[in-house]
């Protein structure tokens, strides 16, 4: 540093003065788009409710699928059919409607 110590430690208070100015503008900006997007925000905490219900919903039907139908109601379905087949010679119509359905979809 080739300045005097008086210089220098005026530099060094401009420097710090600016600085603190600039802090200032940005939080006054930052407080300015924060107020200007409030209403976003409060739109999006709607969505996010909307998202979670959903989520919600799509969790329990992969609970009832994995949990329920697939080792309870399908096998005893499928017994079911096997059953009323033997004994009246066709399988019902619900079951073979199920079924035609399941193999269109997949």
């Amino acid at each position: 540093m080739d300045m005097p110590e008086e210089d220098f430690r005026r530099h060094v208070v401009l420097r710090m003065s600016a600085q603190d100015m600039a802090i200032a503008e940005n939080t006054a900006l930052t407080q300015q788009v924060a107020g200007d997007t409030a209403f976003i925000r409060s739109a999006w905490a709607d969505g996010i409710v909307a998202v979670r219900i959903g989520c919600r919903l799509a969790a329990a039907w992969r609970f009832l699928m994995r949990s329920v139908f697939l080792p309870f109601v399908a096998p005893f379905g499928a017994l079911y059919g096997i059953w009323y087949y033997r004994h009246f010679h066709e399988f019902p119509d619900w079951l073979s409607a199920t079924f035609k359905f399941v193999m269109a979809v997949l």
